[in-house]
């Protein structure tokens, strides 16, 4: 072959390459093209789960206690109980089917009892966020106005006398119908009020003030006080205080009954505190100390199991702040749900869900015109003769 032939050859191949090359990016810029043209129409879609419709009953009745935080039966219990609220039950009138009334109760029961975030349990329920935000909103709001007032409440008379004999059965203590006592709940405080929320531990908290009985169901709940406020002050801001303080102790304690208050109560009539141990207590009102802790402490355990069912008030990631005391009390209202329906969470509580440390007792000017000390030196007299 001489140069000519080859020259010849090099000109053909030179213009096969550049025809395939057209040919190439043609073809790109169709198929560029048509991709946009495709994409542009595509927009953002959440899907509707009906994993909880069709999926709910393959759960084992331990893994769904374990999931949801509660069984199978009490779940059903509470979806009737909240069925009559038509804000949560939306007809269908075509379009998108809306989320089913017990799903939502799902995805809030899943929100309480974990710390994820909205994003997370979307996922998993096949939602968007804000669909999880609005429906832990609706549910929160159903709980705090149409089933507190019927799940926390005070007791009656007769109710106080099978009250009292449950306590009696911690350290035969007479007359006790409840402990009261606060408790601290994590939270992320505005930062124009840090100082506010700033408690004894250098936590940011908000304190939820709690009346339980022996069987550890709230029976009076004082929540939204920042972290920083003492439990006496709290107290006094309360409705309950001011209930006994409007119309005296006998409206609730019924001229026989009483609380049981650590050393940062003051000392009252309905209100019993424990001797304070100056090094110079006798043995006879240190053993009465003993027995008013064995009977005091289940407002502590109270707390724990709260905490250690629905863990979301381990630390309440909120944005705003408001919203937080409504699903303190959210919690506190399906605590007394299950307890009060025998459902019992079998689950290891950690040691540091109890805030079992007692603030010191100083004056916070809690002023009713009654005293404890007669009341506390009979109980001393007649269970340490």
């Amino acid at each position: 072959m001489d140069i000519t032939d080859i020259s010849s050859l090099g000109f053909i191949l030179q213009e096969f390459f550049e025809v395939q090359s057209q040919i190439y990016v043609h073809n790109n810029i169709h198929t560029d093209i048509n991709y946009l043209l495709l994409t542009s129409n595509i927009r953002e879609t959440h899907f509707r789960s009906v994993w909880s419709e069709d999926w709910i009953h393959n759960y084992t009745a331990r893994d769904f206690h374990y999931l949801f935080r509660m069984s199978q039966d009490t779940f059903e219990k509470l979806v009737t109980a909240l069925s009559t609220n038509s804000e949560l039950i939306k007809s269908y009138n075509g379009g998108n089917k809306p989320i089913s009334f017990p799903t939502k109760i799902l995805i809030s029961l899943w929100y309480f009892g974990r710390e994820i975030s909205m994003h997370s349990i979307g996922d998993r329920f096949n939602v968007s966020k804000s669909t999880v935000y609005n429906i832990v909103q609706e549910v929160t709001n159903c709980l705090c106005t149409n089933m507190a007032r019927q799940f926390i409440r005070w007791p009656n008379i007769q109710e106080c006398v099978i009250i009292e004999d449950e306590f009696k059965m911690k350290a035969n203590m007479p007359g006790v119908i409840g402990a009261i006592d606060g408790c601290h709940i994590n939270i992320k405080a505005p930062s124009s009020q840090q100082e506010s929320y700033t408690d004894r531990k250098l936590n940011k908290s908000i304190i939820i003030q709690a009346v339980c009985t022996a069987s550890k169901i709230f029976t009076n709940i004082c929540v939204g006080f920042p972290g920083r406020v003492h439990d006496a002050r709290v107290l006094k801001n309360s409705e309950m205080y001011k209930k006994i303080e409007n119309e005296g102790p006998n409206e609730l304690f019924y001229n026989t009954y009483y609380l049981l208050g650590d050393s940062a109560y003051p000392n009252r009539s309905w209100l019993i505190s424990p001797y304070k141990n100056y090094g110079n207590l006798s043995v006879r009102k240190k053993k009465w100390n003993f027995y008013y802790s064995q009977t005091r402490v289940v407002i502590e355990h109270s707390f724990g199991l709260l905490k250690g069912r629905w863990r979301r008030l381990l630390y309440l990631n909120v944005t705003n702040v408001e919203r937080a005391p409504y699903i303190i009390l959210a919690c506190c209202v399906l605590h007394n749900f299950c307890l009060i329906n025998s459902d019992i969470l079998i689950e290891i509580i950690e040691k540091n869900q109890f805030d079992d440390t007692d603030q010191v007792g100083i004056s916070q000017n809690v002023n009713i015109n009654d005293s404890g000390d007669a009341k506390r030196e009979e109980l001393l007299n007649i269970m340490v003769p």
